[in-house]
């Protein structure tokens, strides 16, 4: 006997044996039900996906299509001046993921990082980034101010 017929007589004997193990005809139609749904889903997201994007098309064409001399010119907005990040552990640890935290701390904390402060502004608050590690650790600090 060839090693193919012995490997196909194997496989029909485990077949036979594990006849009663088998799943039972109605988890056969259950899986087919919860495939059929997900894939209709899945074509509900991407008609949306592509009406959305047709949508933004149709709005980017009639915004050139419309003169500029009717444009009326917004306000200007202040843009964001950031330090680097200072940090505030004196061992790093790994870091993986975190999160950003926007806060009013004491201006203080500028020299706390070795930045210069008036004496007479140490109790103002200023705006600031604290980068917490996954692990609840505050990690490093930076300071945000506007500008014009």
């Amino acid at each position: 006997m060839k090693p193919e017929d012995q490997v196909l007589a194997a496989l029909k004997a485990l077949a036979a044996h594990d006849r009663e193990r088998e799943a039972p005809e109605q988890l056969e139609g259950r899986i087919l039900e919860a495939f059929r749904r997900k894939s209709a889903r899945r074509s509900w997201r991407q008609s949306a996906m592509w009406s959305l994007a047709a949508a933004a098309g149709i709005a980017v064409a009639i915004f050139l299509a419309f003169p500029r001399e009717h444009v009326v010119p917004v306000a200007t907005t202040p843009r964001e001046i950031t330090t680097e990040f200072f940090p505030l552990m004196d061992v790093q640890l790994p870091f993986e993921r975190g999160q950003l935290l926007r806060v009013m701390v004491p201006a203080g904390t500028l020299r706390t990082v070795g930045l210069p402060v008036n004496e007479d502004r140490l109790t103002e608050r200023v705006q600031a980034d604290v980068l917490v590690g996954e692990e609840g650790l505050a990690r490093a600090i930076r300071f945000v101010s506007y500008e014009q």
